[in-house]
């Protein structure tokens, strides 16, 4: 088996060193920039989380207002057709004269 002198085991080993080196130190630098010219910033995307959230919770507390006028109009609507019956009703027993 052939043998590796120390120079070039040295020599590989600081290349990939390097290599790694380069790596961490690139993705270090650029970590807190967007991954993308495009991209949002972080406090961007925060802002419009927040904005999402509180539009949901106006849309949450419409829909049960609705659902409460649903019912309300509901029960306005019986109760009309009741009085209605009752003023036909009393139309129809009103002697004609």
């Amino acid at each position: 088996m052939p043998s590796i002198n120390h120079a070039t085991f040295w020599g590989a080993i600081t290349i990939v060193a390097s290599a790694f080196g380069g790596l961490l130190l690139l993705s270090i630098s650029h970590s807190g920039e967007p991954k993308h010219s495009e991209a949002a910033l972080e406090s961007d995307v925060t802002q419009i989380q927040v904005r999402l959230e509180r539009v949901q919770t106006n849309v949450e507390h419409n829909k049960d207002l609705l659902g409460e006028l649903k019912g309300k109009i509901g029960e306005l609507q019986v109760e009309q057709s009741e009085s209605s019956s009752e003023i036909l009703e009393a139309i129809r027993n009103v002697p004609y004269l």
